[in-house]
């Protein structure tokens, strides 16, 4: 039966998810960018909302090969992270040339997250979609994410969206069968959902735009990210009917 989670940026989009029949939410910031880590407060404020929280430890946008300095910052989020009591971590890393997961780089986050916390649960995000989009077997990226031990991946099957992305979704999951978990993620509208309800999860933003007074020069776009309400309920609806 697929979950539904739901991206957030703050404690509020956190209680609009719980409160409108999500399973559980990915939180991040940046969302403009495909998501960027939070800030240990705002991290502790979304735990203490009671929903089940997966995190976001992605430091920059751009690629997912990433340097020693990188991988040292990642490793001191998922700590933090880890001991304010988050459910999962939501994390990705390339090897040069995007020609495979990089195993020593995710493993090193895994112990990090499973060190203080050893059910931690392990999604690795939408960089399986550049190797999906680059040819890489079905057979060969399952692999090496057992050998990580990772419990889901999120991902559009290589896809712009997940809706165009449907039937390969669907060929991973059977690939899979539960390990890891697939979960549709990346461009998912609520007429979607149904073609995606038979995946382990579906993953979607449900945002809207607000504006709350002007930003000046300075301070870009006036109107910022929020999460929807009417969004994430007409997400849940859609998902329940197709069960």
């Amino acid at each position: 039966m697929a979950k539904l989670e739901i991206a957030v940026q703050d404690a509020a989009g956190a209680q609009i998810a719980l409160e409108n029949g999500a399973d559980r939410i990915e939180l991040c910031t940046a969302l403009v960018t495909g998501g960027l880590t939070p800030s240990l407060a705002t991290i502790e404020q979304v735990v203490a909302v009671g929903i089940g929280v997966h995190v976001l430890i992605r430091p920059r946008g751009g690629g997912y090969a990433y340097t020693p300095a990188e991988v040292g910052l990642m490793v001191a989020d998922i700590n933090h992270a880890a001991r304010a009591g988050v459910a999962g971590i939501v994390i990705g890393a390339l090897t040069e040339g995007d020609a495979a997961l990089d195993l020593p780089v995710l493993s090193a986050l895994i112990d990090a997250a499973h060190s203080v916390d050893p059910s931690i649960e392990i999604t690795v995000h939408r960089c399986v979609d550049v190797l999906l989009e680059n040819g890489m077997p079905m057979a060969d990226l399952i692999g090496q994410l057992r050998t990580l031990g990772a419990h889901r991946i999120l991902t559009s099957g290589g896809a712009p969206a997940s809706g165009a992305g449907a039937d390969v979704l669907h060929r991973l999951r059977a690939e899979a069968q539960g390990n890891p978990q697939v979960q549709a993620g990346g461009g998912v509208k609520i007429e979607d959902i149904p073609a995606l309800a038979g995946l382990d999860g579906v993953h979607l933003s449900a945002r809207t735009q607000a504006t709350w007074g002007a930003s000046g020069p300075g301070g870009g776009d006036a109107a910022f990210d929020v999460t929807s309400p009417e969004l994430v309920a007409a997400a849940a609806s859609a998902l329940a009917k197709a069960k």
